[in-house]
């Protein structure tokens, strides 16, 4: 590490809503703090974002970049947090003491005791993709939506953010093609209010195959798509854009599992994953905000109790007992019959199945504060969720089911990461089939 390198008791790498409450966090628990933003700017997403939104307690008719103006002036005059804009991490060790050594792709080193990692989410992208301009993603499209006359606009998927930019659209008088590959994903009050538009304003295209070719072209004042599919021929649009969605961005986070051995070894070295990274909730301002606060908390307490004592006592306080531990919960064996497989027999009844999952509760006192069902996770919720999730609808593959299952069991409060396994019982005389995922952190 060079002689320049900051030292901190925490490194947050991200500076989105939970990066920034994080750090504020550990700062007001008189912890130095080291926040780490690739982007030029602290709250970058969300300051691109010019929407008046209800949804944050205490700020009604905000919009997000007023929001992201007031938390980033928060985190700029709170002592104890030193900013680095515009650097993205590019190698990471542990250290000889057992925390990490950090050093930026511009050269600048950080010492820490732990790491919080803040990164967030990325867009998922179409390949079949050409010409001088790319696809509008969810942040392009709502940064610059209020500005566009009315035009022939295509949207791609079928989740909350598609449904909902396509309402908006046609509200604004744009003509709206919405395209989903499977049924709508939304929430149901968005869905219902497609059913307010004329079909010459919003036309669905639901359970479609994607289009074979989009082409972007120059015209006289931007750029013009020309699409193509087997069902609808060639077509054009004035915008176009894909909104399937986002997977985490974990970048950060697997350089610091290489270094830590396995992303198994993460938790006892002192890498907390916090806001829409993690998978807990359900990703907003407010969730983050709030994930980053307890990502604090925990790690405050993995401080505090950590074997090689990173964080030293008060002179005359006597070290902590080892009353925290790794808690795990375990349902193993669950029979069920789902709607599950692409066989005339199996589209016809439900099959059944054997589930068994595990959950990562984290660092956990070694037994509940006051031996209450309410300070713990509930194991009679977990399974019954877990039989609603895999009986809800039809699904064609193990593979889909297994991967829902893991991304609503993430979403639990406290879960940090979901092992799942689904097995068919009967698809084979002579064997099982089972398919085993692992996600969140391990």
């Amino acid at each position: 590490m060079t002689d320049g390198a900051w030292h901190a008791d925490v490194a947050v790498i991200g500076a989105g809503p939970a990066g920034c409450s994080a750090a504020l966090w550990l700062s007001e628990m008189g912890l130095t703090v080291a926040l780490v933003e690739q982007t030029g700017r602290l709250l970058a997403r969300l300051d691109d974002l010019q929407l008046t939104q209800n949804w944050v307690l205490g700020a009604p008719a905000a919009s997000t970049a007023d929001l992201a103006q007031r938390y980033a002036a928060h985190v700029q005059m709170q002592p104890g947090i030193r900013i680095a804009l515009g650097e993205a991490i590019a190698q990471a060790r542990r250290s000889a003491s057992g925390g990490w050594q950090l050093v930026t792709a511009a050269g600048q080193g950080i010492d820490a005791h732990a790491v919080v990692v803040a990164t967030g989410l990325r867009a998922l992208t179409f390949g079949a993709c050409s010409g001088p301009a790319a696809p509008l993603d969810a942040q392009r499209l709502a940064s610059q939506r209020a500005h566009w006359p009315a035009g022939r606009f295509l949207l791609l998927g079928g989740g909350d953010n598609a449904v909902e930019n396509a309402v908006y659209l046609a509200r604004a008088g744009h003509v709206v093609t919405l395209w989903s590959r499977g049924p709508l994903r939304a929430q149901r009050y968005l869905v219902t209010q497609l059913a307010s538009f004329p079909s010459h304003r919003l036309r669905l295209r639901v359970g479609q195959p994607m289009p074979e070719r989009l082409v972007s072209r120059a015209d006289g004042e931007g750029h013009a798509w020309q699409v193509q599919s087997a069902a609808h021929g060639a077509e054009s649009f004035d915008h176009v854009a894909v909104l399937f969605g986002n997977v985490p961005d974990a970048t950060v986070l697997h350089l610091l599992a290489q270094a830590a051995g396995s992303v198994d070894a993460l938790p006892g070295a002192g890498v907390f994953v916090a806001g829409d990274l993690s998978g807990r909730w359900h990703p907003s301002i407010a969730t983050a905000i709030a994930d980053g606060a307890d990502t604090a908390k925990k790690l405050q307490h993995w401080l505090e109790h950590a074997p090689a004592r990173l964080i030293p006592a008060a002179a005359g306080t006597p070290a902590p007992e080892r009353d925290a531990g790794l808690r795990i919960l375990s349902l193993t064996g669950l029979r069920f019959a789902a709607n599950l497989g692409i066989l005339d027999h199996e589209r016809a009844n439900p099959q059944p199945i054997e589930v068994s999952v595990e959950l990562n509760l984290g660092q956990q006192p070694l037994a509940p504060p006051d031996d209450h069902i309410l300070h713990v996770l509930d194991y009679r919720k977990v399974r019954q969720i877990i039989i609603d999730e895999c009986t809800a609808e039809h699904v064609n593959l193990l593979e889909t089911l297994v991967g829902k299952l893991c991304t609503r069991l993430l979403q639990l409060p406290g879960v940090q990461g979901v092992r799942a396994k689904i097995t068919k019982l009967e698809i084979f005389d002579d064997c099982e089939v089972a398919i085993r995922m692992e996600a969140g952190l391990w």
